[in-house]
């Protein structure tokens, strides 16, 4: 397949909430200009970075991360801490080279795969939260110059056109409860939906001036809806300063999909369902407080996607997936005129081993690894009451001479954490 062709109740202060609502709108706006990694046409296509921008810059951990005045969300137990409400957006921009043995192709990618809201019930012990989140989301085109074979003796030429689009999101509705002085637990009902939409074109360029059925362009149109329920619960532990460590678990659950096959050019219609089993998917992490403003932090996850039942063609192709991350973290100081030395900065590095594989020498495929290095900073807003966060990431997606594809991911990511006294 060749990639060629291819803002306040306090004076002087804007309220942090409207500034991500404004930051949300601008961003939305540019959401259709988006395309992906080639590695996203295949299988249940590519995991969304759904981490703000403070857990990229360094390296992607925070499942034991405690901060009230700039919460995370990947662990909703550290939620029992909140004092405010809270609203959280991500964004990122992508620049991706992708090559095959055929050559290269440029795409600029923009998505809004994060929106978080949270609010105290009961300051530092419980909190509410809900969210939108995009888990995986494909968007590509690829037009591969075919030959067919001989038709009543004419040698039939012309192109065929891929094109997939959709999504799949989930809706994390959660609790989160301080049941102990540094033991807090947490737990969510996701509700699951998305759609995945993939279209085959194929058009006759030759013979071009012979009129008939079969040299007539036909289009197959597969359009899948996918719906279900899941669940996930968390613990954090925080017995020290300088120690907290957490971990959460989804259990395996179904989704449900409903598939519609239309032919254009050659009629037809089809319809039928099937159920995709998802594995377990365990996450940790932990955080040291060394020294001073130091933070240190891992972050690992695992899913045995060797346990996924659902289409013939994905089930083929699928090992398990995991990946950890780590990275060092300078947090925000409060010197008087401290400048620039009062930025927080943080540093990080990630790998990932996909869930399915492509290209290589054998049917299965080979697995695709990912592997990522980021830097980052925040700006805190006046009085506390959030922070603006910005991360740079460079990451290389798979191996040319083992999946015969590989791509590489310039990422700009912004967060806005806007907090309010609302209790």
């Amino acid at each position: 397949m060749s990639l060629l062709t291819g803002r306040s109740k306090y004076p002087g202060t804007r309220c942090p909430l409207t500034l991500a609502l404004l930051l949300v709108l601008v961003v939305m706006a540019a959401l259709p200009a988006a395309a992906q990694t080639p590695f996203a046409l295949s299988n249940i296509g590519q995991r969304t970075a759904t981490d703000d921008a403070r857990m990229v810059g360094r390296g992607g951990w925070g499942m034991a991360v405690t901060d009230s005045l700039n919460p995370g969300f990947k662990n909703l137990a550290s939620l029992s801490s909140l004092r405010h409400l809270v609203l959280k957006f991500t964004a990122y921009g992508d620049r991706m080279e992708s090559k095959d043995i055929n050559g290269e192709r440029f795409n600029t990618r923009v998505l809004a795969p994060d929106v978080r809201v949270a609010g105290t019930v009961i300051k530092n012990r419980l909190a509410l939260s809900a969210g939108l989140v995009v888990h995986r989301t494909t968007q590509y085109n690829t037009l591969t110059d075919t030959t067919w074979a001989e038709v009543w003796g004419d040698s039939i030429t012309g192109n065929e056109q891929f094109h997939r689009i959709g999504n799949r999101f989930r809706v994390p509705i959660g609790a989160a409860l301080k049941i102990l002085p540094g033991l807090s637990v947490s737990g969510s009902v996701n509700i699951e939906a998305g759609s995945l939409k993939a279209t085959v074109t194929n058009f006759f360029t030759n013979p071009s001036d012979i009129q008939g059925p079969f040299y007539q362009t036909n289009v197959k149109e597969t359009y899948d809806e996918f719906h279900g329920t899941s669940q996930t619960w968390g613990i954090l532990l925080d017995p020290f300063k300088w120690f907290q460590v957490g971990a959460s678990w989804t259990p395996a659950h179904r989704l449900e999909a409903d598939r519609k096959v239309t032919h254009f050019g050659v009629s037809g219609r089809a319809a039928s369902s099937y159920t995709m089993q998802m594995p377990d998917e365990y996450m940790a992490g932990v955080q040291l407080r060394p020294i001073g403003r130091w933070r240190l932090g891992a972050d690992g996850h695992f899913q045995p996607f060797s346990e996924f039942t659902g289409p013939e063609e994905w089930m083929a192709d699928m090992e398990d997936e995991y990946g950890f991350s780590a990275g060092l973290e300078r947090m925000k100081g409060y010197a008087r005129r401290g400048g620039m030395s009062n930025l927080p900065i943080r540093v990080g590095v990630s790998y990932k081993r996909w869930a399915y594989g492509v290209g290589g020498p054998d049917d299965k495929g080979a697995m695709i690894e990912e592997k990522t290095i980021s830097i980052g900073t925040g700006f805190p807003f006046r009085q506390n009451l959030g922070e603006l966060d910005v991360a740079v990431s460079y990451g290389l997606i798979g191996e040319l001479e083992k999946n015969d594809l590989e791509s590489e991911v310039w990422r700009l990511t912004i967060s806005v954490t806007g907090l309010e006294r609302w209790w």
